[in-house]
């Protein structure tokens, strides 16, 4: 019987490197707007590669920039994650990179042939990239095949006449170039190797409609690019801009209940938090996640500013604070095992954009707790660029006092409504 070969074209289709236009800059000076990055599927991952993925397995949005870090948060055995950032940007992205996610390593960069490809995309590039040199290759290929045609038709009649004219039955000669077409007009016209300028046409028509672009929360970053066209950047506040900045999960030496959170506005203008959200993970029961507070309407935070949400307010005897904090309520509560607060746009649970994320549902990953003498109360305290805030290298302990009242500042170290202190 015959052999039978199987192939897997699903399995060859995925090795096959993918081209992506680069629209935006946060990855220059190494690969400028306008660039066209090949991809190809790489077995290992490191920190220093350049890589293309879909954050969150959204294939819509494919985001090309640099391994930061490659994180096992699970222990060596247990798949990776890949923390990642534009080299253009200061702080890192904010979303942890699975390697599924991972569409390939970037292993080329064509400088400007984006710029080509979006332009081939609009009606006159189409057209002049793609109908009209296929159209000049189709005339002139239909003219070469006439010629031959009637060079053929005009050889044959030829023929036919001059048997008739002969007396004598003769075996004719097979028919030789000599007699018909001169087989050097068959190369006149357009170099044969012209048809590859309609194939590349629309070969980069595709690319635009495939283009990938890159991300920056920065808010140097005015417009986000689409294939093709300019759209304004989003509106509204976006993750990064709103920081938590601080924690004092442990209470301090008034009571384990004097725990507060610090945000900070990372931008130049004033942003408008009212009726945003704070979450908190619980382990109580079944795991899960819940609201924990929302801010108070008319609520803002000055450009670079702080905003301080607090169990007691100052003066309490209660509270350790000597400042004065902008929201208070009984609700804040931080786990000394388990931490993770998340901060939303509106509505946690219905499509409220997320801001920044603190704590990974584990032991804090910064900060003291000392009740014993010498008492230690050290805040957790992010670091000066936020970076991650579910890694422990974006976070440091308080090693300064500032804010508690006059006795309290030894044993209780952190910086409420103030620069954190330095790592």
């Amino acid at each position: 019987p015959p052999r039978m070969i199987s192939f897997n074209y699903r399995g060859f289709a995925s090795r096959i490197p993918k081209l992506y236009i680069v629209q935006s800059g946060s990855m220059e000076p190494a690969i400028k707007t306008g660039s066209v990055v090949v991809s190809y599927p790489s077995e290992n991952y490191v920190q220093g590669d350049v890589i293309t993925f879909a954050p969150n397995g959204d294939s819509k949005k494919l985001i090309t920039h640099r391994i930061v870090f490659k994180l096992y948060p699970d222990g060596a055995d247990s798949p990776a994650r890949y923390i990642t950032g534009g080299d253009a940007n200061e702080d890192f992205d904010t979303w942890e990179i699975k390697d599924e996610y991972i569409l390939g390593k970037n292993i080329l960069n064509i400088p400007y042939l984006g710029y080509l490809a979006n332009y081939a995309k609009t009606p006159y590039g189409f057209l002049l990239l793609v109908i009209v040199p296929a159209t000049i290759i189709i005339y002139e290929e239909l003219k070469s095949l006439l010629n031959e045609i009637r060079t053929l038709l005009k050889s044959g009649f030829s023929k036919i006449k001059s048997r008739f004219k002969r007396r004598k039955l003769k075996i004719e000669p097979e028919y030789t170039a000599s007699q018909g077409e001169n087989f050097k007009d068959k190369d006149k016209g357009i170099p044969k190797v012209s048809v590859l300028l309609p194939i590349f046409g629309a070969s980069i028509v595709f690319l635009g409609l495939t283009a990938s672009f890159f991300s920056d929360i920065e808010n140097s970053i005015g417009n986000l690019f689409q294939a093709g066209e300019w759209s304004q950047a989003p509106q509204g506040p976006q993750p990064g801009d709103v920081v938590i900045n601080e924690l004092m999960w442990m209470g301090s030496t008034k009571g384990a209940s004097d725990e507060w959170i610090e945000l900070r506005n990372t931008t130049s203008n004033t942003i408008d938090i009212s009726g945003w959200q704070l979450t908190k993970w619980v382990t109580s029961g079944t795991d899960h996640e819940e609201l924990m507070f929302t801010i108070s309407a008319g609520k803002s935070i000055p450009p670079g500013g702080f905003f301080l949400i607090a169990q007691f307010p100052s003066g309490d005897p209660g509270s350790a604070l000597n400042v004065t904090p902008d929201e208070i309520s009984t609700s804040v509560t931080l786990s000394n095992t388990a931490l993770q607060i998340r901060l939303f746009v509106s509505n946690w649970d219905t499509g409220g954009t997320l801001i920044d994320t603190a704590g990974n549902k584990s032991t804090p990953l910064a900060g003291n707790h000392k009740v014993s003498q010498p008492k230690k109360f050290y805040s957790m305290e992010r670091n000066s660029t936020p970076g991650d805030g579910t890694i422990s290298g974006s976070w440091h302990t308080a090693n300064t006092s500032v804010g508690f009242d006059s006795g309290e500042d030894i044993e209780n170290r952190g910086t409420p409504k103030s620069a954190n202190s330095p790592p």
